[in-house]
């Protein structure tokens, strides 16, 4: 291959490839962290219940007797939740996995096991 004004083409293309990458981060995928971290809840049979993502990926469960998140993290546009479940007296690791459809600043829309789910920011 030619080199033009001393760079390889390869590197040229490798280069564009990285700013490209950082650039798409940045567009879409950079600000969802910072948006998942709050206290998420939905209206459930009269009951608000949720989670809490905090810094660190800290979790905590809002109104789930039986579930207790303890941590959490964020794979492209999964919510991974995880945490202990108490039945039967007895305790199980469990992970929700959440498909994230649409976030912001104040409203997450997820999809959890063929079922859509809308919740709003409280803090």
């Amino acid at each position: 291959m030619k080199r033009r004004n001393g760079i390889h083409p390869i590197l040229t293309i490798a280069a564009i490839m990285l700013l490209l990458a950082i650039l798409l981060n940045v567009l879409f995928g950079g600000n969802r962290k910072r948006d998942i971290i709050g206290t998420w809840v939905t209206d459930s049979a009269g009951i608000e219940t949720g989670f809490q993502c905090g810094n660190q990926g800290i979790a905590a469960t809002i109104n789930k007797a039986t579930y207790q998140y303890n941590s959490w993290e964020l794979r492209r546009n999964q919510l991974i939740l995880k945490g202990k479940e108490f039945r039967d007296r007895r305790v199980y690791d469990f992970c929700d996995t959440l498909v994230i459809r649409r976030i912001n600043s104040k409203q997450l829309s997820v999809t959890h096991n063929g079922q859509n789910i809308e919740y709003h920011k409280i803090r």
